[in-house]
């Protein structure tokens, strides 16, 4: 699907090269700490209309959207639907960059980031500020598939481009990484993905003349004009959709079409309830069923009454040369026992007759590789799935363990 929107992208005017406004009437500064830093020194655009920070985010995630409404305020909701736990508590604000949008559909990047890192300065102007990822102007050093990395005096982060929209953002302190360290990551996770590297440049921000890079963010913005639309404010958010809410409530000023939509909402509202009654419903009989089949004396609702059924039905049909859970426990322990540093938290940890079943976090992909591969030699089929790069977690992932050999047997 989301092979099918580049492509439209691609298509759309915002990506054709004449059309790109380049910096004219922009004045651009980078963050460091708590520092506003102006690039270049004594540089003043003509016509100033907006400033850009350039700020290099160290909880930032993007991703990709694709939805059939083209309401602003309904695709920030969709999109809070799929962090709802971190949402909830507003620990994660997202900001919707829209590539392709009608009043019917809607498609475009999903920016993620930490609402605590929200707080740094603003240029010292009465203009218009955008917040941009740091290494997002440089893409044209790369034309439209590779990385772009920003380096400074603490920082050092990168962006994954494909087809000519980012794929993944990731962000190391500068005193545990360099620019070398980061591109053979990076050339690695796209090796995994059955890809490869294309393409990198490395701006560091300590060494290279910063007119030099406006020079690069002019030709950026001529091949991506889109990016200037980006805009991590939550200023700018809130106004956004103030004025799309305002817009809206003056388009319904026929009474009927008024009375109509409360007509349909109510309706709606009907529907929403039935259905999740049908589902608290159908919950519960599963759960009675479960009960009544494998644990008669067991009280209360059971969360995943399939699941523990199919885990039941598994350790009883198993064969029990293929270990125990002694046995996964205790290689368990040898594993983190041999790689003391090993950065993984276990939340959930299964084991039956199939074999055993975990889920758990680390701080990078490079760490949970390693975690399974401390496995491989101890089991017949060692699989990590459902890898998701959660903005202030880290990495979560499933690991599932299958023909496990204890230590004294191998």
């Amino acid at each position: 699907m989301f092979s099918a929107l580049r492509k439209k992208i691609h298509a759309l005017p915002a990506f054709r090269k004449e059309r790109g406004p380049g910096i004219e009437g922009l004045d651009f500064y980078r963050i460091l700490g708590d520092d506003v830093l102006r690039l270049p020194a004594g540089a003043v655009a003509r016509r100033l209309r907006r400033t850009v920070s350039l700020a290099p985010l160290r909880s930032l995630s993007v991703s990709e959207f694709s939805f059939s409404f083209g309401n602003l305020s309904r695709v920030r909701e969709a999109l809070k639907l799929q962090i709802l736990p971190y949402a909830a508590t507003g620990s994660v604000e997202l900001f919707p960059t829209p590539l392709e949008r009608t009043s019917r559909s809607c498609r475009g990047l999903a920016w993620y980031v930490a609402s605590g890192e929200l707080g740094f300065p603003a240029p010292p102007l009465e203009v218009e500020n955008l917040v941009w990822p740091a290494p997002l102007p440089l893409v044209s050093e790369i034309g439209t598939e590779g990385v772009t990395m920003w380096v400074d005096e603490e920082n050092v982060c990168s962006l994954l481009w494909e087809e000519g929209l980012p794929s993944l953002y990731r962000w190391r302190p500068r005193d545990k990484a360099t620019p070398e360290s980061e591109l053979s990551w990076l050339d690695n996770y796209c090796r995994s993905r059955n890809g490869e590297l294309k393409a990198s440049f490395v701006w560091d921000a300590t060494q290279s003349d910063p007119s030099t890079l406006l020079g690069i963010i002019d030709r950026s913005l001529k091949v991506c004009p889109w990016i200037s639309t980006v805009n991590l404010s939550t200023l700018a958010l809130s106004s956004a959709m103030g004025l799309e809410r305002a817009v809206g409530l003056l388009s319904n000023v026929a009474g009927w079409a008024l009375v109509l939509g409360l007509f349909v909402l109510g309706g709606n509202a009907l529907r929403w309830n039935r259905a999740q009654q049908d589902l608290f419903q159908t919950r519960e009989l599963a759960s009675d069923l479960y009960k009544k089949t494998f644990e008669p004396d067991r009280t209360g609702r059971v969360p995943d009454p399939l699941r523990l059924a199919r885990d039941i039905l598994a350790e009883r049909a198993g064969d029990a040369e293929d270990g125990t859970l002694e046995d996964a426990l205790s290689e368990l322990g040898v594993i983190f026992t041999e790689n003391p540093s090993m950065n993984v938290t276990l939340d959930i940890l299964r084991y039956n007759a199939e074999g055993l079943n975990c889920t758990g976090s680390a701080p990078d992909m490079t760490t949970v590789l390693a975690f399974r591969k401390a496995w491989e030699a101890r089991a017949d089929l060692v699989q990590v799935e459902n890898t998701q790069n959660v903005p202030g977690l880290g990495y979560r992932f499933d690991l599932r363990v299958r023909g496990l050999t204890p230590s004294g047997q191998q």
